[in-house]
């Protein structure tokens, strides 16, 4: 069963969640990740290779052995999911990735790295220690708390004028003009694009675009859910009804 993790401070400010799939087990062989404007750090504990490809026309993908960083994207890839096995990650929130990297964000979009190339072999003994040395996903979880305290780079913090677009971007993605959140920060355009890309890994524009597209994808669920909602209770009802209709005929 999939597990999830929210850590506490100071790592809260950094990542949205830990999580663990035990295996992914489904028909298809393919699946699209979409873009969500931030960055995933994925352990394989499997013993065969992770395989990713740019999108529907590539056949041969990129294999990765042991872990791959998935920077923030700005349009979707595709997981080979013919051969999946159990995998452990880092969800981090946007621009959350940065203090943990010894590169700017931008370096990492549109990209898919091996974790060793970023952290070296001591990337072999984190994924080794969860493999060998952790009964269970929360054990794996305070592992990579640990990992992530050891790595965290100062300055720490996002720069408040991204800190703040990155928040306004999320709550209002409908907003119309990205000019009005640049004006806001008090910074010019050329500025205020280069401080965003370097946080964040991706422009205002198409991180403003993604979440927009993020949204009509969260009001889909729900609506989804909603519709489900009204056909179990009209089940429901007329279940209700039918005993209701039986209960009077015996009566008669």
């Amino acid at each position: 069963m999939p597990s999830f993790h929210r850590p506490g401070p100071p790592l809260d400010a950094f990542v949205e969640c830990f999580w663990y799939f035990p295996a992914y087990v489904v028909e298809h062989q393919r699946e699209r990740a979409l873009p969500t404007g931030t960055t995933e750090l994925v352990l394989n504990l499997g013993r065969k290779p992770m395989r990713i490809f740019n999108d529907d026309q590539d056949v041969v993908g990129q294999h990765f052995d042991r872990s791959v960083v998935c920077g923030p994207h700005s349009s979707y890839f595709v997981l080979d999911t013919s051969e999946s096995g159990p995998v452990v990650g880092i969800h981090f929130r946007p621009g959350g990735a940065t203090p943990f990297f010894a590169c700017r964000a931008d370096e990492l979009a549109d990209r898919r790295v091996a974790l060793e190339d970023l952290w070296g072999p001591w990337t072999h003994e984190i994924r080794d220690r969860l493999v060998m040395e952790a009964p269970s996903p929360s054990y794996m979880f305070r592992l990579l708390e640990d990992v992530l305290r050891s790595r965290l780079r100062k300055p720490h913090l996002l720069h408040p004028a991204v800190a703040y677009a990155v928040r306004k971007l999320i709550s209002f993605p409908d907003l119309p003009c990205i000019r009005q959140v640049q004006d806001e920060s008090g910074y010019s355009p050329k500025r205020f694009i280069e401080l965003f890309k370097g946080s964040v890994g991706l422009t205002p524009k198409v991180f403003s675009r993604i979440q927009r597209f993020q949204a009509v994808i969260a009001r889909r669920h729900e609506a989804i859910a909603w519709t489900g909602r009204v056909l179990l209770l009209m089940a429901a009802t007329t279940i209700s009804l039918t005993s209701t209709e039986n209960s009077a005929c015996s009566q008669e």
